[in-house]
């Protein structure tokens, strides 16, 4: 697998206390700068859930596709997916299925700039590819996102692919006019791949790169996460094999996260607990669908 090519070192999660609560106040979040302040950890990594945007690690599950007419679909751990290796120079397609926000800095509506960068194996060459995409959520609630093509006929490789992504908090309304590059109708179909190299690619991934970067550069914008996915055909204990499903990425540090406590729910299209509640995980998270590719 390929070294990540986003850095978690960027997330505000992974700032000391005191350059957090600058940051919130910068973006006049200051009852979020007084929950830091006065937070009292129960354990390494362990807060409250109102700063779940404050979590810099990841849990990964899988859930297998649906069949018939079930409605709960269980859930899990990304880890004990079995390869499958027909996949082997097949092409795929990469969908953002679910955006969850459960908490982020600010108030009111956030604008988040999602990032994702992988690679595509045509014969004799590895194309480097980036797609982005700007949408608007609050807390306790999912994005206006199904079904989002992030890339159309990745073609797989020998070891594998190797698939990673960000969100960026954005605060500047300056920023509005850099992101609207994004609302064009070729972003919004997502990379549409074809079989041998394309020079096209090169400036439209390096403008969805440009796009990002500029908007990096502003003070009240951050990175909140960011997530890589190594998925090949191994059978090491401690990695993730690929497959045809969906793989739920859920922004957490909790080392006790045990899928067995939650499943999919097909009718509202969300992660749900299993107790009578039915209640939402105090997380953020993204679900990413993995399906052949139809040209």
């Amino acid at each position: 697998m390929t070294k990540p090519i986003f850095d978690s070192s960027l997330s505000l999660g992974s700032r000391d206390d005191s350059a957090i609560v600058d940051y919130l106040m910068a973006i006049d979040d200051q009852d979020g700068a007084r929950r830091i302040l006065s937070q009292q950890p129960g354990g390494q990594g362990i807060f409250p859930s109102d700063t779940a945007w404050k979590c810099s690690g990841l849990t990964l599950g899988f859930i297998e596709p649906a069949s018939g007419q079930t409605t709960k679909l269980p859930i899990n751990a990304a880890s004990l997916v079995q390869a499958d290796r027909n996949l082997i120079g097949e092409r795929i397609k990469i969908s953002l299925d679910k955006f969850f926000v459960h908490s982020y800095p600010g108030s009111g509506e956030h604008t988040v700039l999602c990032e994702f960068a992988g690679k595509n194996q045509v014969p004799g060459e590895v194309e480097e590819l980036r797609f982005a995409l700007r949408t608007k959520v609050r807390d306790n609630a999912s994005a206006s996102i199904s079904g989002q093509p992030i890339f159309l006929g990745v073609t797989v490789g020998s070891n594998g692919i190797s698939f990673e992504g960000r969100a960026i908090n954005v605060c500047n309304s300056m920023d509005d006019i850099v992101l609207s590059a994004l609302d064009s109708a070729a972003f919004k179909s997502g990379l549409s791949l074809i079989a041998t190299a394309q020079p096209a690619l090169k400036p439209f991934t390096g403008l969805a790169e440009s796009v990002v970067k500029a908007a990096l550069e502003r003070r009240k914008n951050v990175q909140v996460h960011n997530f890589h996915l190594g998925l090949d055909f191994g059978g090491n204990a401690s990695s993730v094999r690929l497959r045809v499903g969906s793989y739920v990425v859920v922004q957490s540090d909790d080392p006790s996260w045990d899928w067995t406590n939650w499943h999919w729910d097909r009718n509202t299209l969300s992660l749900q607990a299993k107790d009578d509640k039915g209640s939402a995980p105090k997380a953020n998270y993204m679900v990413f669908g993995v399906t052949p590719f139809a040209s």
